[in-house]
């Protein structure tokens, strides 16, 4: 089987190529703990920019955005396509609580895992977690903490209120506000 892997992109103009699918490696198994954040339902926007973070560091994005798309059965990249559209799909799943993960496994592509979860949990009413994290910025204090752990604090709830309001620029003028 490996020799399979190995013909299928021995030509040199084929591994430069971002579009042809490359072989993976063992050490890239389904079973990697992609992020410490697992998929809850409640947390979607810092689950899915950890999860995008490290599937784009394996180069692996094409398979969530639709790019990497399946080949027929009888062509030669098929069984590459395979494994490594599973291996993504468990790198997702295995990213997500038992529970949540249990209502994705089924799919047969890492993209409509992908679609759907993102389907399922990105369009939720904004304005109860905005409400949370400005009543939670709100009531924060530095108390005993020090300045750094302070800061960080801020520095989270500040980006993750900015995942979640759409500003609207009204002239270009605006750009200095959000360099």
């Amino acid at each position: 089987m490996a020799s399979e892997v190995e013909s299928e992109t021995s030509d040199p103009r084929a591994q430069n190529s971002p579009h042809i699918i490359q072989p993976i490696n063992v050490s890239e198994g389904g079973t990697l703990l992609i992020t410490g954040h697992k998929l809850t339902g409640h947390n979607f926007n810092q689950w899915s920019h950890y999860v995008m973070i490290f599937i784009c560091g394996k180069g692996k994005e094409d398979y969530l955005t639709g790019v990497a798309i399946q080949p027929e059965e009888t062509s030669p990249n098929y069984r590459t396509w395979k494994a490594e559209n599973n291996m993504v799909m468990c790198w997702l799943l295995n990213s997500m609580t038992n529970e949540t993960g249990e209502n994705f496994m089924y799919y047969k592509t890492a993209k409509e895992i992908w679609d759907v979860v993102h389907e399922t949990y990105s369009k939720k009413d904004k304005t109860s977690a905005i409400f949370e994290i400005k009543g939670i910025l709100h009531d924060l204090r530095q108390g005993e903490s020090s300045v750094t752990d302070y800061f960080n604090q801020l520095i989270r709830h500040w980006y993750q209120l900015d995942m979640l309001e759409d500003v609207m620029w009204s002239c270009p003028e605006d750009s200095k506000w959000y360099k």
